[in-house]
């Protein structure tokens, strides 16, 4: 269903909305991401909280990505040009389990460190390779990457920290994600090369942590700034290493991203201090914001992943109400 735009003051050059709707009795859903063909992945929640993974295609019908055998629960995190999907599974109160749905019909539990008994699937590249991390009894995390014979291997965290996670990878096999010397304490933002070593990205003039979460094929890098009042930016780093801060519009403190392309378009979300307030953004390269439209009444929006071909991904609804996942397809885009 298309949706009527409305868009602030600040917002330019937006397209309409479409609705892609829940599962069959379900009450919110969300999009994840969103691959070339157009696939889009996210989650549907049913008036009891239950998360269901599901696929949308490029027609906007519906389907829901089987769980493991016994779980309750599930939440896919990324999705690659040949349709697998990589995220968790699991069932309360047990930990969540790493996973790989291939083309929707199959779902295999990703391979686990001995003594880190949970683990959750981040991202994967088209070569089939899966990032994520692994996480033991007394909650120390630890990044990981699975290759595509299913082995999996250890990624060392920055000298002297013992935390780490993998959150995103490209075709080229660079991973990002960061490095801690304790849970949420000392963060930084991190870049493994193929051969897995991490290389710490920095933090910005006034921040006290950073995360990188999204590497594209062109090597840039999109992440978190945080800053000494515990409020967070979305920022990007270019190739050669170096991070600028994306801007913000007024009214709204905090910004984080959603999806980095090939070509460099860059899209997330902005939140109001409070967190009462959110709204899908598209940034230039320079770090200006643009608002992404949605309906008159829907003050908490996001983008999630954005295609090749501009078509963006995300979710949109009323605050304190129920969101959707919804897609926007930008002038000029394609699939």
């Amino acid at each position: 269903m298309t949706l009527v735009n409305s868009v602030p003051s600040w917002a330019a050059g937006a397209t309409a909305m479409i609705d892609l709707g829940t599962l069959p009795g379900d009450v919110l859903s969300a999009a994840q991401g969103i691959n070339n063909d157009g696939t889009v992945i996210g989650a549907s929640e049913s008036a009891s909280g239950a998360l269901h993974a599901v696929r949308w295609n490029s027609r906007g019908a519906i389907l829901e990505l089987p769980t493991v055998p016994g779980d309750t629960s599930s939440l896919p995190n990324a999705i690659n040009d040949a349709g697998t999907i990589v995220g968790q599974s699991g069932a309360v109160p047990t930990s969540p389990a790493a996973v790989r749905w291939d083309h929707g019909t199959a779902v295999t539990k990703l391979a686990v460190i001995p003594g880190f008994p949970a683990s959750v699937a981040f991202g994967i590249n088209n070569r089939g390779v899966i990032v994520g991390f692994a996480v033991n009894s007394a909650n120390q995390a630890v990044a990981v990457r699975w290759n595509p014979d299913g082995k999996v291997a250890l990624l060392p965290p920055l000298p002297g920290d013992t935390f780490s996670q993998a959150l995103g990878i490209n075709d080229d096999g660079s991973i990002v994600g960061d490095s801690a010397s304790a849970l949420g304490v000392g963060v930084h933002a991190v870049r493994w090369g193929r051969d897995g070593s991490p290389v710490d990205l920095g933090v910005l003039p006034g921040d006290i942590d950073s995360e990188a979460l999204l590497i594209n094929n062109r090597g840039t890098v999109m992440g978190i700034g945080v800053t000494t009042n515990t409020q967070f930016s979305a920022v990007r780093w270019n190739r050669d290493g170096a991070m600028i801060r994306l801007q913000t519009p007024p009214g709204y403190a905090n910004g984080e991203p959603g999806g980095l392309n090939n070509r460099g378009a860059m899209v997330g979300v902005v939140l109001s201090g409070d967190r009462q307030k959110a709204a899908a953004v598209s940034w230039n390269p320079t770090g200006s914001v643009t608002a992404i439209a949605v309906p008159a009444g829907d003050d908490y929006s996001g983008a999630s992943g954005i295609n090749d071909h501009g078509t963006i991904a995300g979710f949109a609804g009323p605050s304190g109400g129920t969101t959707h996942a919804v897609e926007w397809r930008m002038p000029g885009s394609g699939t």
